[in-house]
């Protein structure tokens, strides 16, 4: 329900333009009468109107005064400013204080409903974009700025995370769904997400002319903290679309609507980690064949049932895009042809087929890999580090002493090894001791102490602390779970 003021002095003028309104739009409106702006204020703070019509000319507040004051409150209300003198000094005040529209007493009917309606359709579009704001903010932030988000972006049941990828998929959308409330959450090039109500299902589900979109669609939610997951469930349904035929060799995109079926949720990535680790552990010393026999090995599904292979690509596709991505990111950085398909490869949802996809990961690998080990011959004691900490990692090394053992400045070595390596020295050495780890949690033959000092971390307490971090998992339940016994 839409909340009016009619502030006006004179009685029979409030009475005049409530009929007006009333007769027009009906139980749709609440209108609340004030007699003088001070008294329009106070309502308008315990109210929080969508639109205020005032005259110019009152006693205690004027209506130039109310509306300085209605622009300090949190959620101002749209403003039409009516006045008996045809004075431009009035128009210019009221224009300068925010009013969508200036009427002259007496006020014409057909006028006045048509900058009501003007005014509230304005005010709607603000407040939209303003919890849609929000909304972006809570997905980037995870964290609620404001309770106040709640009340205003309030629907009335469950609503869906729906993503839709397609060319001009936006305006397409937001029309269809204009008849009920929903908000943009995303919107970038040929895809958008929305937050749409349970009942709009139906308006897609139904409109045949979105046949030429991808759509993904999430679990029903009440609550505006399950945002970033419901945001996840939405992607991962559209990459359901890549596998619409289990014997179709190319994995060809198919249009429809996906939706996120939580009975198929995957969540044991192990064997996809370790295909993974073992294309981009060495993609630095591989040859060009290597690369494209661990990339196809990355990519096989054929072990995977069809309704777990959604999940399986979104773990790749964020492997890629928040591990090799960062590892690299100084190469990408300062090479056009990187940064080109570095951006093919995090819209996947741009390519026709999952092999395109695929194609796309490989070429980057390879060229990436060129690049990498030209510059080690140009930093031969980067090379000549790297050497020596995979064969010390497991002893109480530190930056300080393999920068000595290569005869490099420690201050020089510690740029260059991350621009080089992609990641910094204790990041570097990190890595290596989880790894070791993983494998003498995976024989079955050592308590978790003896994996600390063996794996090179030492102290019992930070390696568990650091393993969970890392894997999600306690070193005793990796040790359950992957163990060879």
């Amino acid at each position: 329900m839409i909340t009016i003021v009619i502030a006006d002095d004179e009685k029979i003028i409030r009475a005049g333009l409530k009929k007006i309104l009333s007769d027009s739009f009906g139980e749709v409106i609440n209108i609340i009468e004030a007699k003088n702006g001070e008294e329009a204020l106070e309502i308008c703070k315990s109210n929080q109107p969508e639109l205020v019509i005032t005259d110019i000319r009152m006693p205690k507040v004027n209506g130039v005064e109310l509306m300085k004051r209605l622009s300090t409150l949190q959620n101002k209300p749209a403003i039409i400013v009516l006045s008996g003198y045809d004075d431009f000094s009035y128009a210019k005040a009221a224009i300068q204080n925010g009013a969508s529209s200036y009427l002259l007493k007496p006020v014409d009917k057909k006028e006045l409903l048509n900058a009501v309606k003007s005014a509230i359709s304005s005010y709607e579009k603000e407040e939209k974009k303003k919890n849609e704001q929000t909304l972006k903010s809570l997905v980037a932030d995870g964290e609620v700025i404001s309770k106040e988000i709640f009340n205003n972006c309030k629907f009335q049941n469950d609503f869906y995370c729906v993503s839709v990828v397609g060319e001009n998929n936006f305006e397409k959308i937001e029309s269809i769904l204009s008849p009920v409330q929903s908000y943009c959450i995303e919107h970038k090039k040929n895809i958008s997400t929305f937050l749409i109500p349970r009942e709009a299902m139906y308006l897609l589900e139904t409109d045949i002319s979105i046949s030429s979109f991808v759509i993904g669609v999430s679990t029903a939610s009440n609550d505006f903290l399950n945002l970033k997951s419901m945001l996840n469930q939405s992607f991962i349904s559209l990459l359901n679309s890549f596998f619409c035929d289990e014997h179709e060799t190319e994995n060809k995109k198919q249009n429809g609507i996906f939706t996120f079926d939580e009975s198929n949720e995957e969540n044991d990535f192990s064997s996809v980690e370790k295909k993974y680790e073992i294309f981009a552990g060495k993609i630095d010393i591989s040859s060009s064949e290597v690369i494209q026999h661990d990339i196809k090995e990355l990519f096989d599904f054929s072990k995977v049932k069809l309704q777990s292979r959604a999940f399986c690509l979104n773990y790749i596709y964020m492997k890629i895009c928040n591990d090799l991505f960062i590892r690299c990111s100084s190469y990408i950085e300062s090479d056009t042809y990187l940064m080109i398909k570095e951006m093919m490869i995090k819209n996947i949802m741009q390519s026709n087929s999952l092999k395109d996809w695929q194609n796309y990961v490989c070429d980057f690998s390879v060229y990436l890999s060129n690049i990498m080990k030209k510059n080690k011959s140009e930093y031969s004691y980067i090379t000549e580090a790297l050497k020596y900490i995979e064969s010390h990692f497991t002893k109480n090394i530190n930056m300080a002493m393999v920068a000595n053992q290569v005869s490099t400045n420690y201050t020089w070595f510690s740029e260059k090894f991350k621009e080089q390596v992609g990641v910094n020295f204790n990041e570097y050495l990190k890595r290596l001791r989880l790894e070791e780890a993983k494998k003498l949690l995976e024989s079955g033959c050592y308590k978790v102490y003896e994996v600390a000092s063996r794996s090179g971390f030492g102290d019992v307490k930070y390696f568990m602390k650091t393993f969970r971090e890392n894997t999600g998992m306690s070193p005793t339940n990796w040790k359950n779970k992957n163990s060879e016994q």
